[in-house]
């Protein structure tokens, strides 16, 4: 076959499942990317050794539920009147469902679809050596769905921020470092609390962006129940307050200080990220905003994790 005509032929049967790729909000896997090395990178500092294999389970299976988190929360949105031609979410991003991307009854699939996936990693894990994984992935696929799926979607009833928190602040760390060690322990979900803190406020900012899309599709929100003013309020508190969190791994081991010290380096753009909604009208990408600050901080800070791991090891 002449090569050109390949390329060709290979491009148009890529394009489809490119638009599919980019309706899963793939810019926002980063941020559980590196959730999950923080909570394991650090493992040395502690005296224990990375399971690299399962830490590239632990990865690709947190991608694919953070994907069903995404594709579900469309299909829902769709469902319930919420993601309409004209809205925030719609204007800005691919969404798969309103542009044409996949059926309804497709992106539903697609949604479930990576959870399985997920769950199937898991019992891979479990079979490895790590008896909890199948059940650390059972409760993650459970609050994936409950997201914004029946019969109680945690969006919808206020509860979204605590959904999110649940997920990317303790199952996320917890069953990575639980993969790559074998061990149960707090230690991952202190230090990935402050990345935790901001990927809620990403959810939030969203949230208020979406405020009176949401009161006109009759649901619930955290942002609907403080109202604009004291949304914003909360949204710039949890900025900070990632900062001040950061710390927490000084006081888990003094040699990680360079971590929070790193992070600080990106306190003047997530000062200006957390003044976007001064002026009464939040921007249509109030959320891709918030989450550039959230990958800046998160990199620097595993930088210096890294950094700090390595000091231990040296001294």
């Amino acid at each position: 076959m002449n090569p050109v005509l390949a390329i060709k032929s290979w491009c148009r049967l890529m394009a489809p499942l490119k638009k599919v790729f980019i309706a899963t909000r793939p810019w926002s896997f980063p941020m559980t990317i590196l959730v999950v090395l923080t909570a394991t990178l650090i493992t040395p500092a502690v005296g224990l050794t990375i399971n690299w294999l399962l830490l590239i389970i632990a990865v690709v299976g947190s991608v694919l539920l953070h994907a069903m988190v995404n594709v579900l929360n469309d299909y829902f949105d769709y469902k319930r009147g919420i993601d309409r031609p004209g809205t925030g979410t719609v204007e800005y991003r691919p969404h798969p469902i309103l542009h044409g991307i996949l059926t309804p009854r497709g992106t539903l699939t697609l949604g479930i679809g990576f959870g399985i996936v997920g769950l199937i990693l898991a019992g891979i894990a479990a079979a490895m050596g790590r008896p909890y994984a199948l059940t650390l992935g059972v409760l993650g696929f459970i609050v994936a769905f409950l997201y914004t799926g029946p019969p109680f979607p945690l969006k919808y009833n206020a509860l979204g921020e605590l959904g999110v928190y649940i997920a990317w602040g303790v199952l996320i760390p917890l069953g990575s470092y639980y993969l790559v060690t074998g061990e149960l322990s707090i230690y991952p979900v202190l230090v990935a609390l402050p990345l935790s803190i901001l990927i809620v406020d990403v959810l939030l900012a969203n949230n208020i962006r979406d405020i009176e899309a949401d009161e006109s599709a009759g649901i619930t929100t955290l942002a609907t129940v403080l109202g604009y003013k004291g949304s914003t309020i909360l949204f710039k508190g949890l900025i900070y307050a990632a900062y001040i969190a950061s710390f927490l791994v000084v006081v888990l081991n003094k040699t990680l200080v360079i971590a929070p010290l790193l992070a600080l380096l990106t306190i003047n753009e997530a000062s200006k990220v957390a003044a976007m909604f001064d002026q009464g009208k939040a921007p249509p990408d109030a959320d891709p905003r918030t989450a550039m600050v959230v990958q800046k901080f998160a990199i620097l800070y595993l930088a210096g994790l890294i950094i700090g791991v390595a000091i231990n090891y040296i001294i």
